[in-house]
Parts: C-alpha cells; structure tokens; sequence
C-alpha cells in the first residue's frame, strides 16, 4: 500500500507539471518567426514572412536627390534593388560599412527593397501578445514601424507598415 500511495503521489505532481506545461503553452499566444540582426548595437528582428533572402552588400551604388536613408542600390540577379540604412530612418548612430554587413530584401506585395544590417544573429521565435508595444526611448517615427519589444529587448520591426508608408517610396521625377 505504501508504494501504491507514494507512486499515485509522483504521478499527481507529474500531471500538476505537465497541466501548468499546458496551460504556459496555451498562454503564450500567436508566435512569429523572426530573423533577428544588430543595428547600432541594437538588437532588431523582422518578421521571416516577409523575407525573401539576405545578401552580402556589394557594388553599392548611390542614387543623387534621394533621402540621405536610401543608401544607394544594387543588382540583385539582374534586378535592380534600393538598400535603405534604417539608421538614418531612425536616426541612429552609423558605425559605416564592414564585411560583417548584410542586405535583408524584403517583400509586401509589388514592393521589394534591401534593408541594410550590421550583423545578422540569426532566428528566433516571438510571441507576439508579449511585445511591450509603447517605446518612449523611440522617436516618432520609428515607433511607428515597431510591433514592440520583447522582455529580451528584442525590437521587432513592423516591416508591413513600413514598406507601406509613402517616405520610404521614392517617386519624383526631375
């Protein structure tokens, strides 16, 4: 009887475990994959849906009467590629190019641009419900492509909303 009790005791306390494992899992909400990479020694993520690829920079070509974000194009397979440095975009401390530098293209819909990195970390997941959406540390507008920031300090980029805004589109003619 006595290990009769003492084996229903353990399997009680495993089932108490594996339910609080559960109910953690159902809590945690809606979790994006997210390709995480350093910008000013920041650590940002975008969210992998809208990644097509990520290249190494080379044979940059800087575009005259553009905003000073738009660091120039290149040519990606035969086509023709605008690479932004969302440093300047978000007004952030520039460290100038090195070999460690990456160009994330994203894609929404008909519009593809690169997105200019210091190093990428690599991928990780996020839930999305934890994201503190309210970042005061940000200006204006960055915080208006910021999903939020993670308990990591993790800042994901709502690449959607920015690839959407009219700044970043450049249509003049001169």
């Amino acid at each position: 009887m006595v290990n009769q009790t003492y084996r229903d005791k353990i399997l009680k306390e495993r089932a108490k475990i594996l339910q609080k494992t559960i109910n953690e899992t159902e809590v945690a909400g809606e979790q994006i994959e997210v390709l995480e990479f350093l910008l000013s020694e920041e650590k940002y993520a975008i969210d992998s849906t809208y990644i097509s690829e990520v290249i190494r920079i080379a044979d940059l070509t800087p575009l005259p009467c553009t905003p000073s974000f738009i660091l120039g194009i290149i040519n990606k397979r035969g086509q023709i590629l605008s690479v932004v440095d969302i440093k300047k975009f978000f007004n952030l401390p520039e460290k100038g190019i090195t070999n460690l530098n990456r160009v994330i293209v994203v894609k929404h819909n008909e519009i593809e641009i690169g997105i200019l990195t210091d190093e990428i970390i690599g991928n990780t997941t996020v839930n999305i419900q934890s994201l503190q959406k309210e970042l005061p540390a940000l200006n204006k507008i960055a915080n208006n492509y910021v999903m939020g920031i993670s308990k990591e300090r993790l800042i994901v980029l709502d690449i959607k909303e920015m690839l959407l805004d009219e700044k970043i589109i450049i249509n003049e003619e001169i």
